[in-house]
């Protein structure tokens, strides 16, 4: 199995600053729909699977929580 190309900085941007946008809207207690999100996002990256973002949003989750465990 080839082994998937590293994130470009342009698509860690992009699909931090979509987590963020997620983030404040339920924040907000505003609704939004996370399947249009990922699918929109898709358009701004390089060939990568709706698992492949979901996973990336995970381990945005992830660092972001990180710090109040430690």
């Amino acid at each position: 199995m080839a082994r998937p190309e590293s994130w470009s900085e342009q698509e860690i941007t992009a699909t931090v600053a979509d987590y963020i946008r997620m983030l404040t809207l339920e924040l907000a207690g505003q609704s939004y729909n996370k399947t249009e999100h990922r699918k929109a996002l898709l358009t701004k990256l390089n060939n990568r699977s709706e698992a492949a973002v979901e996973l990336k949003h995970q381990n945005i989750n992830l660092s972001i929580l990180s710090p109040v465990w430690n």
